[in-house]
């Protein structure tokens, strides 16, 4: 038997997706947003989406620096995660809040986050407004992982990544299942 839902959570039904930390930098100001909306969009060229509440200050930053890195956190750093998606980064430095160690980017304005396994730097090829949320999409222009939680795919044997249920509820993944073609 299926239940109705509300449209709204619904949304939450697309879900898990991986939770990132979203840095970015403009004028000397650098930030870190907590995103569970994100998806690879092309494979030529390399573009992924990221979509930011119309509230949020990194559209702004990323809006007038045309970059932006994807970091990827293991389930053992969400309680610095949360730290960086409950406070707005217009009023709290959100690097010095959790604790995480920013590293300059290496093709792009916006820093990396040492303590994640993997980030992915991104410039910006456009940008719309959608509804409440900003989306932007954006170029992987250089990206690197920690060798020994990956080989052809993420290890999750070694690495846990988190994955966001909607609302408070997280989780992450257990198994790989690999299926020939």
């Amino acid at each position: 038997m299926k239940i109705k839902i509300e449209n709204l959570k619904a949304l939450r039904l697309l879900n898990p997706g991986p939770l990132v930390l979203v840095t970015s930098k403009y004028q000397g100001k650098s930030n870190i947003v907590t995103v569970a909306w994100t998806s690879p969009i092309s494979h030529e060229p390399p573009l992924i989406s990221i979509s930011l509440s119309t509230k949020k200050y990194s559209h702004i930053l990323i809006g007038n620096s045309k970059d932006f890195t994807v970091n990827i956190p293991s389930v053992e750093l969400l309680e610095k995660v949360l730290i960086c998606g409950s406070a707005s980064g217009r009023e709290v430095d959100k690097f010095k809040e959790s604790g995480f160690t920013k590293v300059p980017g290496k093709k792009v304005s916006s820093p990396s986050i040492k303590e994640c396994f993997a980030f992915l730097e991104c410039k910006v090829v456009d940008s719309f407004l959608c509804g409440d949320h900003y989306l932007f999409i954006g170029e992987i222009i250089h990206a690197e992982v920690e060798k020994k939680y990956y080989d052809d795919h993420i290890d999750i044997e070694k690495i846990k990544f988190i994955n966001h249920l909607g609302g408070q509820y997280f989780t992450y993944p257990s198994e790989i299942v690999e299926k020939k073609r």
